[in-house]
């Protein structure tokens, strides 16, 4: 569980991506996706910084929780969407390889010791997967989603993603 000072960070970069999801023109459901990236980026920075057991156990099921939640609610609520334009297919099908990748590394973390001296490795590896999984969605596929899709279906998009969040989350507890 974040402390105050870390959750109060990991909001401001939640804020900070929705301001440059505004400018990009993104709205609705790319504007929610690019929050939960800041919000996760900045507690995953904050373990990568530290090489202190107790941050480590106190944040990580909060990232690896956020993470899979994330994704579920992805591949449950936006992707199938874009899967059905061809101007998007293949947006969908590259983000479906990308989630089973971080599934793994997730899992591959799961498997180690937090004190160990295999875990800060194992987490920079996950820590740059997600990098780059946010990097390629926020320049190229929400942009070009947003084009197909449309603004009024992105909107709508948002709470069915959310549903499928919080029952991914609900599951994964």
């Amino acid at each position: 569980m974040p402390s105050p000072l870390e959750e109060a960070a990991s909001k401001t970069m939640g804020t900070i991506k929705v301001v440059k999801a505004t400018v990009k023109g993104l709205s609705g459901v790319f504007k929610k996706l690019m929050q939960e990236h800041g919000e996760v980026s900045a507690l995953m920075k904050r373990v990568s910084l530290s090489t202190d057991e107790s941050v480590r156990r106190e944040l990580y099921p909060t990232i690896r929780k956020e993470i899979l939640s994330h994704e579920q609610g992805e591949l449950s609520a936006v992707y199938p969407v874009l899967s059905q334009h061809t101007e998007t297919l293949e947006i969908a099908e590259e983000h479906a390889r990308d989630a089973s990748e971080l599934d793994a590394a997730i899992k591959a973390l799961d498997a180690l010791d937090l004190a160990g001296s295999e875990w800060a490795p194992a987490f920079e590896h996950l820590f740059m997967l997600v990098k780059r999984h946010v990097d390629q969605e926020e320049s190229e596929f929400f942009p070009k989603a947003q084009e197909t899709i449309g603004e009024q279906q992105a909107k709508a998009l948002e709470s069915r993603y959310e549903a499928a969040k919080d029952a991914a989350l609900t599951e994964n507890d």
